[in-house]
């Protein structure tokens, strides 16, 4: 071959490669891409002051309670390199019909409400716990929190019912281990990201059968902005009210515990630990507020609006994680049948089991045959593993 053609034939196969090298790092995630809108600026985001909380509490009557016994995180699940496989079927939902509401008391705290407040959809919300995700908007104000373990760490699903903060977030993308326990809710407004095709399948046959609205970015785009004072993906945040004005459909709040009278105050559950994947998360009892402070990493888990979380009620309820049947690197959790549980109240533990029927069943605790009420008030879950 001619000098004069080699030439041109490498630098036309430079161009190729070249080419095909930039089409490449265009590709975009469908759950960092949500709708364009203009940021605005959070206030007080910029002077958020982190502050220490002050207990009551005295080293001599502290009595330390490992759940499970080790104060580390547990390893994460064992890393797979099976790519995922095409979407599958979703779960069947039958059609759902919303139940009426309750009236007295807010049905997620069991505290006194006026009709406004109890008339009121839960507005669910899939909020980030990565280390560029904290600290969160609005999860102080959640009256219920459930902490599941994702990939190699975890995520919350915030249930917003009594209170509504402004602004919720970091928004991130759902799970197949959500939609069973949003069914309980009676059909609630989710807020969600995005995901990949298996699971946006999931919440469609979800929102198809009435089981839940769907109040993600790609259906209520207008509820959702960039916050300007943190980069994507973790800067996501979600107006509760404009997701609940958004979704007229949705059934009012219904209670899923049960709640009791106080109990007798003892030293046996006021500090202890949660093994979850990639946090360290302790929770310390404070007799002041009678409530329960959460620490992740040996530090306070605060808010972007500087109060440290905080649950009237905690529980650990020891659930299986299996593969997800949409993408196998991506752990589910099981929270329909039965398991351990562990209930924390006014510094009390006791011990015994969950139970629920079905997805659209409430969450029932038993110690020896006895339902174990919670105190009314907020409530955070964890959902660790059974073999942790």
């Amino acid at each position: 071959m001619p000098r004069v053609g080699v030439a041109a034939w490498r630098s036309a196969l430079l161009v190729v490669v070249l080419g095909a090298v930039v089409a490449a790092g265009c590709t975009s995630d469908p759950e960092t891409s949500p709708p364009t809108t203009t940021a605005r600026p959070v206030p007080g985001s910029s002077t958020s002051t982190t502050t220490s909380v002050t207990t009551s509490t005295t080293t001599t009557t502290t009595t330390s309670t490992t759940i499970p016994p080790t104060t580390t995180a547990a390893p994460p699940p064992p890393t797979t390199t099976a790519a995922p496989g095409p979407p599958t079927s979703p779960r069947t939902w039958p059609p759902y019909e919303p139940l009426p509401g309750v009236n007295g008391f807010a049905a997620l705290t069991g505290l006194p409400a006026d009709q406004a407040t109890t008339g009121r959809s839960v507005v669910a919300v899939k909020i980030d716990n990565h280390p560029s995700a904290r600290p969160q908007w609005g999860l102080d104000e959640a009256d219920v929190i459930v902490e599941e373990n994702v990939e190699f760490l975890t995520r919350f699903i915030a249930l917003f019912h009594s209170r509504q903060p402004s602004m919720v977030g970091p928004v991130r993308s759902v799970r197949t281990s959500d939609t069973p326990v949003l069914a309980a809710l009676n059909r609630p407004v989710l807020g969600w990201s995005g995901g990949n095709a298996g699971v946006i399948a999931e919440v469609n046959a979800a929102a198809g059968a009435g089981v839940i609205v769907d109040a993600g970015v790609y259906t209520a785009g207008q509820c959702y902005r960039r916050e300007s004072s943190r980069f994507a993906p973790h800067n996501l945040v979600f107006d509760p009210e404009c997701g609940r004005e958004a979704s007229p459909s949705a059934g009012a709040a219904r209670p899923i515990f049960s709640f009791g009278d106080p109990v007798t105050l003892r030293a046996d559950g006021w500090v202890f630990d949660v093994a979850m994947d990639g946090v360290n998360v302790r929770w310390e009892f404070d007799q002041a507020c009678m409530c329960y402070f959460r620490m992740q990493n040996g530090r306070p888990h605060l808010a972007a609006s500087g109060a440290q979380i905080s649950a009237t009620n905690v529980i650990v309820m020891r659930v299986e994680y299996v593969p997800s049947p949409v993408d196998a690197r991506s752990p589910e959790a099981r929270t329909e049948g039965t398991g351990p549980a562990t209930v924390f109240r006014g510094g009390v533990r006791f011990d015994g089991e969950w139970l629920r029927a079905d997805a659209f069943s409430p969450f029932v605790f038993r110690s020896g045959g006895v339902v174990m009420t919670l105190a009314p008030g907020t409530t955070f879950i964890e959902l660790a593993r059974a073999d942790a």
